[in-house]
């Protein structure tokens, strides 16, 4: 599918969803020009955050970072997500703040053929399920894991990206809509920019709306 083929079933969904868009938003970039990611890539990098999350939510920092460099998952970190374990008794805030993780984790399980996607609804209950168990080495999963189709990628990207302008325009206004919430939807949009590939890095994905 073509960009202006995405926008008009992004359109689509947001006619369904009785939600206004914003159709002066650009397109998202052709394939030629992405980089979409490995499978291997998107799990690896799925599982590593998993552990920033689990740290998020209690799991010991020191076990954390061992479990991560065992099995060569650090690598697959962000810079602050790296700093954060690095100096585990920095602020409640990053920690709240990385702790939305599981939406990224959400996407990317959904990227992988794992789980549905609902972007009215919280990451799945049983998401961690659908990973190794923490402290299992989680190589033959990371070779054996496949992605669905990029033009499925790409339609999420897109329709994530005219969510989040939609959910920080809402917050702005002070209105925000309760089935778009805002953590969630940049999470998973940032999820879904890097597997298509718009930016290398982790880091270097941009959210602007």
């Amino acid at each position: 599918m073509n960009p202006s083929e995405l926008r008009t079933e992004t359109l689509r969904r947001f006619a369904a969803w009785r939600l206004n868009p914003n159709e002066h938003l650009p397109l998202v970039e052709s394939l030629v020009d992405l980089q979409p990611k490995s499978a291997s890539q998107v799990a690896a990098r799925a599982i590593a955050a998993g552990y920033v999350a689990a740290f998020c939510f209690g799991a010991p920092a020191e076990k954390v970072r061992k479990d991560l460099e065992r099995f060569a998952l650090w690598e697959h970190l962000s810079s602050e997500e790296q700093a954060l374990l690095t100096n585990p008794d920095g602020s409640d805030q990053a920690k709240a703040f990385h702790s939305w993780l599981i939406e990224a984790i959400q996407f990317m399980a959904w990227s992988m053929g794992l789980v549905t996607l609902d972007q009215f609804a919280p990451c799945s209950e049983t998401l961690a399920s659908q990973f190794p168990k923490a402290g299992a080495d989680p190589s033959q999963f990371i070779a054996n894991a496949r992605l669905r189709p990029i033009g499925e990628l790409l339609q999420e990207a897109d329709t994530l990206y005219m969510l989040h302008w939609l959910a920080v325009e809402a917050n702005l206004q002070g209105q925000p809509d309760q089935r778009v919430v805002l953590p969630r939807i940049s999470f998973r949009r940032h999820a879904a920019d890097w597997v298509v590939g718009a930016a290398e890095t982790w880091d270097d994905v941009s959210l602007d709306t």
